[in-house]
């Protein structure tokens, strides 16, 4: 069993890295987005597609936008930000 777990969870480490691409593609190419992103643009990126796509499809977008940004070890835009200090 422990091969099989191990081949689903590289399975499902696949076919979310190819999400998050896919989100990234979308994001840039069809909407016309620019990275690093701004939570303005984020946002509006979000309410241009909120009557078109799936919630699920668009916390899946968001999920791969802010991965992009964590790998590439920017600020994620997705997330709010607290201006206390």
């Amino acid at each position: 069993m422990a091969k099989i777990d191990t081949l689903i969870q590289a399975a499902t480490r696949d076919n979310t890295r190819k999400s998050y691409r896919a989100a990234i593609e979308h994001f840039e190419v069809s909407w016309g987005g620019f990275l690093p992103a701004t939570s303005n643009s984020v946002a509006q990126y979000l309410a241009d597609h909120a009557e078109t796509l799936s919630s699920a499809t668009l916390r899946n977008r968001l999920s791969g936008i802010a991965q992009w940004h964590i790998d590439q070890g920017f600020p994620d835009p997705t997330k709010i930000h607290s201006s206390k200090k």
